[in-house]
């Protein structure tokens, strides 16, 4: 059963990745927590007393379990009452059917970030692009990687779809904001985040690489286009320090990890188109889950620091954008 699917008084019975685990203590004695997902969706779990607590030692290490439960109503979200939980073995799962994949098929992504490479007019920078994007090791994790875990585009192809994104939005940015170096601009959009194909890794879900933790997508993307700079000659170019900088700084302030923060209008300007595709993209995400149909506002969102008020007037503009999130 997939997680979308489930309803109150359910009985869940299949494979899901495990996302959460937690041993945790209450006046009672110890219950396990538990969360779960497949492409569909994320669901929470429970197992209570002695058996929690003898069948943690198998799981904590588990990605991939098989669980039998009933799914009950708490605090107005879903969870599912564990009778049955062990580690799944690999051949007994279908591991594609457990990650959520973009919208977009592959063949859409790559039609739509060539045609943003062949806007990319400045000469150096369509090169070092080009030498970086379609590197065949490159090209694969690009299209395949998400571009997070949980926070926004965290599924299969959604490094490629929230680079396009980007992309698309610098190029209307540049239209209002003619001054603005369009070559540069896109060129930022498509490698801000390439260091993630790196800091990412795709299995039963999606975890940071040894890599990702010790050195973060940005130095990782800054290595990688610094690496293809330096193959073709271009590391005096002007515009190719610009866009290495703005690797760099396109998380906007140190304390959002950023190693150094925005020093031009184009690093500022794809600091914030990212910040926009994102917080949408999640922000989307928020609105669209089951659990939120019919509230006024979500429970608290971390991310955001506060509530995110859902109700909207239904009006065509309004259809139309649910349709298509």
């Amino acid at each position: 059963m997939k997680i979308r699917d489930v309803n109150t008084g359910d009985l869940l019975l299949g494979y899901y990745a495990l996302t959460k685990c937690d041993l945790v203590p209450f006046t009672g004695g110890v219950r396990l927590q538990l969360e779960m997902s497949d492409s569909t969706g994320r669901i929470a779990g429970v197992l209570w007393g002695e058996e929690a607590e003898q069948t943690y030692p198998t799981l904590k290490d588990a990605t991939v379990v098989k669980v039998k439960g009933l799914v009950s109503s708490y605090r107005g979200s879903m969870q599912v009452q564990v009778e049955k939980i062990r580690p799944a073995k690999t051949d007994e799962y279908d591991s594609t059917e457990l990650l959520a994949s973009s919208e977009f098929s592959l063949e859409e992504l790559e039609a739509g970030i060539e045609e943003m490479v062949n806007l990319i007019t400045d000469e150096e920078l369509h090169a070092l692009v080009v030498e970086v994007l379609y590197d065949e090791d490159v090209k694969r994790h690009y299209f395949e990687s998400p571009a997070g875990t949980k926070w926004h585009h965290g599924y299969l192809r959604g490094l490629a779809e929230h680079s396009l994104s980007m992309a698309r939005l610098a190029v209307k940015v540049c239209e209002h904001y003619d001054y603005l170096d369009r070559s540069l601009l896109i060129s930022g959009a498509l490698l801000h985040d390439v260091g993630k194909i790196s800091e990412l890794e795709v299995g039963a879900t999606f975890e940071y690489s040894v890599d990702g933790r010790l050195f973060g997508h940005m130095v990782i993307g800054f290595e990688i286009v610094k690496a293809a700079a330096d193959r073709l000659g271009l590391q005096g170019d002007i515009n190719v320090k610009r866009l290495l900088h703005m690797i760099l700084s396109h998380q906007g302030k140190k304390e959002y990890s950023a190693p150094v923060e925005p020093e031009f209008e184009e690093a500022f300007a794809l600091y914030f188109i990212d910040e926009l595709d994102s917080k949408l993209n999640a922000i989307s995400r928020i609105r669209n889950k089951p659990e939120n149909q019919g509230r006024p506002f979500s429970d608290w969102v971390q991310l955001l620091g506060g509530f995110l008020y859902l109700e909207r007037k239904d009006t065509p503009d309004n259809s139309a954008a649910d349709n298509e999130s």
